[in-house]
């Protein structure tokens, strides 16, 4: 025998669905029809033991051995089982029973749609929602002119009203409700008096919470959580502290931590309790238990004691835990417009925070970073604060995230250059590379592709590949610098005068610094190459201008017979050219050493 037969069968019925899913709006055929007016005959379920239990595993055979015509029948007393017990309060597998139970009703509306316009199929359908806390779908179902006054449908949809946390609104069930609660015993209505109590606290009716509460032993922890929140809410503080230091001596982890946080909720406002204090508790709660109203609650109460006290890393973290694991409802716009403001005050040009904190903290809420211009700001300048303190890696991760996150096709063409840059001062090359073809776009103008290329072959050029970066700056305007330096640093004389040729050109008054190097290189060159005809060249169109300049001894002897040429003289010359940066602002690129890669140790 299966061991979850209800669940194989929902497998199915999700099969069917999808099947008989039709393209344009049309009620779906009825396969098996006949039930759902069978169904609307019988006897409304107004009590808990409507729902009639049977055996499982006689319910699944009866459903093997059904013929298409008794089929839903026998399906629906399986349902009903399924659902008597998940609604009955108590049990080890509520959940997992109610989720049988979808997946039947399931199967039998995709039978029969139908089957939606009877009441007593809606409200089955509608409890086994809200055990699952699917609460909105339940009700739905559960609101239906026929149910209204169902006492089982106002209790149901009481529970769900407080689970969603609309406490007026469950206790318009709560008289309703009652007939339902006061059907059940002690231990099967416990949860349903329990979260009529919690509604009714939170509608303000503390003295009808803790009316209802008096069915419930006097000892019991989870009742006496409820009451010592009714006390606080009356202003019995001393009633209240007394019932949730009980709950926190007799519960479980759930209870203990329940109590801890009312007794909270309870003495922060009155002053009985200290801000600082109070945090500690709620961040030993929230980090202890995960999940749930009570860490719903805890995160709200620790955000609005840390706003309070201006503390923006506590209200940052209590806020966007918020935002990120629950529904805030209308509150969920200004939830996340103050802590984005929280975030930019923290990061702004004006705040007093260490710029690692900064990061980090950024780092940490950078989904909570306001979105478009004013968002892009922000991690820029924290970007180049970073960048100007040399931390060039964290600067470069921080635009990586702009570039992978938030901009849009060619907008990443600027963002990745900038990346690429940062990561070959980080030493980062490969780093740099993959940023690089990981943000290829087809669209990128002609400035933007010029600037993406430089970054790949420096980056090239770091990582030992010297041959693909010149090759990629070749047919590139305007980077005879670039590739001169490049050619410079691997002492390729050959390749400095075939790719960069001969300096042309009429002979200049004055020889800027930048001017003498590039002429100095070239006269090194052609003299490693015994061009004597072409170094002549060079004495005869800028001998008068280097006279007149501190180099003017090492042009004589590098643009001199190369006969006359020794080892030491032309390491004379090649240290007396000046030190200017040829390559300007990709000197410090091509200065970089890529990091070392990390040693594995022996065993």
């Amino acid at each position: 025998m299966l061991k979850h037969p209800a669940r194989l069968l929902r497998a199915v019925g999700a099969v069917a669905l999808m099947a008989n899913a039709p393209v344009t709006y049309t009620p779906p055929p009825a396969r098996l029809p006949g039930f759902a007016a069978q169904l609307a005959e019988h006897p409304a379920v107004t009590s808990p033991w409507g729902w009639r239990v049977i055996n499982h595993d006689a319910a699944w055979e009866a459903i093997a051995l059904a013929q298409p015509d008794n089929r839903q029948a026998a399906r629906w007393d399986y349902a009903m089982s399924l659902i008597g017990q998940a609604s009955s309060g108590f049990g080890d597998d509520l959940g997992g029973l109610a989720t049988d139970a979808l997946g039947v009703l399931d199967v039998m509306q995709a039978d029969e749609p139908d089957l939606l316009l009877v009441p007593t199929y809606r409200l089955a359908r509608g409890i086994a929602l809200a055990r699952v806390q699917r609460n909105a779908e339940a009700l739905v179902m559960l609101t239906d002119p026929v149910l209204i006054a169902n006492p089982e449908a106002c209790l149901w949809r009481l529970m769900g009203q407080a689970a969603q946390g609309h406490a007026r609104e469950a206790m318009s069930e709560a008289s309703c409700a009652v007939k339902a609660i006061n059907q059940r015993k002690i231990p099967a209505a416990r949860p349903f008096i329990l979260a009529a109590s919690q509604a009714a606290v939170a509608a303000g009716q503390s003295t009808q919470a803790l009316s209802w509460l008096g069915n419930l032993p006097d000892g019991e922890a989870a009742a006496n959580v409820m009451r010592g929140r009714a006390y606080m809410a009356m202003g019995k503080v001393g009633e209240g502290r007394l019932r949730l230091q009980r709950a926190h001596n007799t519960g479980d982890e759930a209870e203990r931590n329940d109590a801890d946080l009312a007794l909270a909720e309870g003495l922060v406002p009155r002053g009985q309790m200290s801000p600082r204090e109070a945090l500690k508790m709620l961040d030993r709660i929230r980090f202890t238990w995960r999940g749930g109203k009570v860490e719903e609650r805890a995160l709200r109460l620790g955000y609005a004691i840390a706003d309070r006290l201006h503390d923006r890393a506590a209200s940052l973290s209590y806020g966007a835990a918020l935002l990120r694991y629950f529904d805030n409802g209308a509150q969920a716009a200004s939830l996340l417009v103050a802590c984005q403001q929280q975030l930019l005050d923290a990061l702004g040009d004006g705040s007093r925070m260490p710029l690692a904190d900064a990061a980090g903290l950024f780092w940490d809420y950078r989904d909570l970073a306001p979105s478009g211009t004013q968002g892009d700001t922000l991690l820029t300048l924290l970007a180049r604060r970073l960048a100007d303190a040399r931390l060039y890696e964290r600067a470069a991760d921080l635009l990586a995230y702009q570039m992978d996150a938030r901009a849009q096709d060619i907008e990443k063409g600027p963002v990745s250059a900038r990346v690429a840059q940062l990561y070959i001062l980080a030493g980062k090359p490969d780093r740099a590379l993959a940023a690089l073809r990981g943000s290829d776009q087809p669209v990128y103008p002609p400035d933007m592709l010029a600037a993406r290329h430089k970054m790949e072959a420096i980056a090239l050029y770091q990582m030992g590949q010297s041959g693909q970066a010149l090759a990629l700056l070749d047919d590139m305007p305007d980077t005879a610098a670039l590739r001169g330096e490049m050619l410079w640093r691997r002492r390729d004389w050959q390749g400095l005068v075939a790719r960069l040729g001969n300096i042309s050109g009429a002979s200049k008054a004055a020889l800027s610094a930048v001017d003498q190097a590039v002429i100095l290189r070239n006269a090194v060159a052609l003299t490693m190459l015994g061009r004597e005809a072409d170094l002549a060249k060079l004495r005869s169109r800028y001998g008068a201008a280097f006279a007149a300049t501190p180099a003017a001894a090492a042009f004589s002897l590098l643009t001199g017979p190369v006969d006359a040429m020794t080892g030491d003289g032309i390491a004379r010359a090649m240290a007396a050219i000046p030190s200017a940066s040829v390559a300007g602002e990709y000197e410090a690129l091509l200065d970089t050493s890529p990091a070392p890669a990390p040693k594995i140790a022996s065993k």
